[in-house]
């Protein structure tokens, strides 16, 4: 294929090169919570299809707030965000209930059901392309109980899967969380501080195999992190957030420790209390929907 920089011999014609359109894009965006919290600033920014990005900033910077613009858990105060081609900004419930069928979201504290089996955990992710109520696992479909057992085998727990989901350890029950986003079939993955409760060594074996699935599948994925060490090893693109403010955007590849340190310049998170009580509010309302 003749890139941008080529020449083009005499008598022939370079092929029209059309720009793919961004999974998501960001236009102008602010996000206030009341009078005095600032969440999200202005905010501009595209993330391309099929790749990695991680947002880092501290507490209160904004980052789980943009992720709930993505699929429209939370509306901008002004400013346009459009997902998959979707205006999300100011969509109707029933537009964003089909988009949220195309974008999955893990979460740092699970949101499995503990009594319910692992299995049944899984089978919810289906919930939002499924009629009627589904009141205990044999009440879902062969085909989504077949599945559901395919994508545990695919998180290396296939054999937890009629174990109460509160008798995991930490780590086993991410895995299920990804297992049951991954039933969705979604062309885009959030994944919000996704390994923030746990160890050193479940934190890496999640990184990896969220890293894994998402290369195989060729996934959107916009994940918030703290972990810098962590960050750098898994993202492709790393954008910094500070007070609701884009303070770095750039590729992994080539970014030194120190570059992506420095968005932790400034200690003082402005609007910590204000964005954690809207995003509490936001993931309430996430599970009163599936």
């Amino acid at each position: 294929m003749t890139s941008a920089h080529e020449t083009v011999p005499a008598g022939r014609t370079a092929p029209h090169l059309v720009a793919e359109p961004p999974a998501i894009r960001f236009e102008g965006v602010t996000k206030r919570f009341g009078r005095d919290t600032l969440a999200l600033d202005d905010v501009s920014a595209e993330f391309a299809a099929g790749r990695i990005t991680v947002l880092l900033g501290l507490s209160g910077s904004g980052k789980s707030t943009l992720l709930r613009h993505i699929n429209g858990l939370q509306q901008p105060t002004s400013g346009a965000v459009t997902t998959l081609g979707t205006r999300v900004d100011g969509a109707r419930d029933h537009s964003l209930k089909g988009l949220r069928r195309s974008v999955s979201m893990v979460f740092q504290h699970f949101n499995l059901v503990g009594p319910m089996s692992v299995l049944e955990n899984v089978c919810s992710g289906r919930l939002g392309s499924l009629t009627g109520p589904r009141m205990g696992l044999f009440m879902y479909p062969r085909t989504v109980r077949q599945e559901a057992m395919e994508q545990l085998a695919r998180v290396g727990l296939a054999d937890k899967a009629f174990v109460r989901a509160d008798a995991l350890s930490g780590g086993q029950k991410q895995r299920v969380a990804i297992a049951r986003a991954l039933i969705q079939h979604p062309a885009v993955l959030l994944a919000d501080e996704p390994v923030a409760s746990l160890d050193p060594v479940s934190s890496a074996s999640v990184i990896d195999l969220l890293g894994r699935i998402a290369r195989e599948e060729d996934l959107t994925v916009v994940c918030s992190l703290h972990q810098v060490e962590i960050a750098l090893g898994f993202a492709d693109r790393i954008v910094g957030l500070r007070a609701g403010r884009v303070v770095l955007d750039t590729e992994t590849a080539g970014l030194s420790r120190a570059e992506a340190y420095s968005i932790y310049d400034t200690v003082a998170a402005a609007g910590d209390a204000g964005e954690g009580a809207g995003v509490r509010a936001a993931d309430a309302a996430l599970a009163r929907e599936a």
